[in-house]
């Protein structure tokens, strides 16, 4: 089985996938941990593409987490399952702030993020809060297009709630247990 994990920055990507791993067994690729080791330049984008290529390629099941929609398309052909991440913009907001002060304190409470990788209240801060608040209305679309463009709607499952998520989870440990 092949699973991609989306949705806005602090919809719980990183988590679940983490969970998915650990009731799955399969290979875990978190996005942000290829591209924040980058110095993101044209260079580091095609090896970004293609470092997700030969991790696809190279395991016969696998979970990636993580948007980057210059990539996703890619990913929603060869999965087998997306998972989408809703969640209410405040509640992004408030988790991201709430992480960004975490790792401040404690460089690995975030796992899926290089170890070398800071953040700093400065504009660039300020841009990535105010791009998770219009995610919505920015980026929804264009993923949206992409899973209609690919014909990948019935891959397709939209958790909102953390009893939808937890519910999946259930499910997928049946599933996991019946192969």
């Amino acid at each position: 089985m092949k699973i991609i994990v989306i949705g806005q920055s602090g919809s719980g990507k990183s988590t679940l996938a983490r969970k998915i791993k650990e009731i799955t067994g399969f290979p875990l690729l978190p996005l942000d941990l290829l591209w924040h080791t980058t110095d993101y330049s044209i260079q580091a984008k095609q090896w970004f593409l293609q470092e997700q290529q030969t991790f696809m390629v190279s395991n016969p099941s696998w979970i990636v987490e993580g948007n980057y929609t210059s990539t996703l398309e890619e990913r929603i052909k060869e999965a087998d399952k997306i998972i989408w991440l809703k969640v209410p913009r405040y509640v992004a907001i408030y988790r991201v702030v709430w992480r960004s002060l975490k790792r401040k304190i404690n460089k690995k409470s975030r796992p899926d993020m290089p170890e070398a990788f800071t953040e700093k209240l400065n504009r660039e801060y300020v841009e990535f809060l105010s791009f998770i608040w219009h995610f919505e209305e920015n980026n929804e679309p264009k993923i949206q297009q992409l899973i209609q463009e690919n014909h990948a709607r019935n891959k397709l499952i939209i958790l909102k709630t953390r009893g939808e998520k937890q519910e999946f989870l259930t499910k997928l440990k049946i599933e996991s247990k019946n192969n």
